[in-house]
């Protein structure tokens, strides 16, 4: 089997898979016969290298986001019929698609008011010192000096608790900022297949297996 053949079969293999994503896959392993003929390979070997068509297909789609793989499985062939599919379901995944893009959005900007509260709330904590000695200063000059040094003590202690809230708070919005960077790779993973350092999709084990024994 040469270039063109593989790439004609593994195109049909791959079904009813996004245009989007038979390209980027026909494109990889139209690359990796390309790379491996110049290291010396020649076209019918570079092909074979690569292993069964359908165990490369089947590895495409096992890694196909599960969104685009959903639209895939339900795509009937005809554009025509998808239309009218779509227009006639629109009161279920219209409303269903709308509160699943809400929900996310709520986790999203929830995890975000927290964190914002969070640190309000410190100020607010760290602000008794300066508003202490400001009492301290008043009532002493209204002759009352004891009130205000029993009032720089609350403060003192109230800005001793926002100093260790403040440390705190540092590990928690870390924290609370990766979660939201883990749940929005997690939105991103249902639409676009993962990547690492944006690089093409991983090299099948048996393909390397095979490349290894060449």
């Amino acid at each position: 089997m040469n270039k063109i053949e593989f790439l004609t079969e593994l195109r049909r293999a791959l079904g009813k898979l996004p245009s989007y994503e038979v390209e980027q896959s026909l494109t990889f392993y139209a690359e990796m016969i390309d790379d491996r003929m110049e290291d010396g390979m020649g076209e019918l070997e570079a092909v074979a290298a690569l292993g069964p068509i359908p165990g490369i297909a089947a590895q495409i789609i096992a890694e196909t986001p599960a969104i685009p793989k959903a639209i895939a499985k339900a795509n009937t062939g005809s554009r025509t019929l998808n239309i009218v599919l779509l227009a006639v379901f629109s009161p279920v995944w219209v409303p269903l698609a709308l509160a699943l893009t809400l929900a996310a959005l709520a986790v999203y900007v929830s995890i975000w008011v927290v964190i914002a509260l969070l640190w309000v709330t410190v100020i607010c904590l760290m602000l008794f010192l300066p508003l202490s000695i400001v009492g301290l200063v008043y009532f002493a000059a209204t002759g009352f000096p004891l009130s205000g040094v029993w009032m720089l003590g609350c403060g003192l202690a109230v800005a001793g608790i926002g100093l260790f809230a403040w440390l705190g708070m540092t590990v928690v919005s870390k924290s609370l900022v990766q979660l939201t960077h883990s749940f929005a790779r997690w939105i991103k993973g249902l639409f676009v297949r993962k990547r690492n350092g944006g690089t093409p999709p991983e090299e099948p084990l048996f393909a390397k297996g095979a490349q290894n024994h060449a």
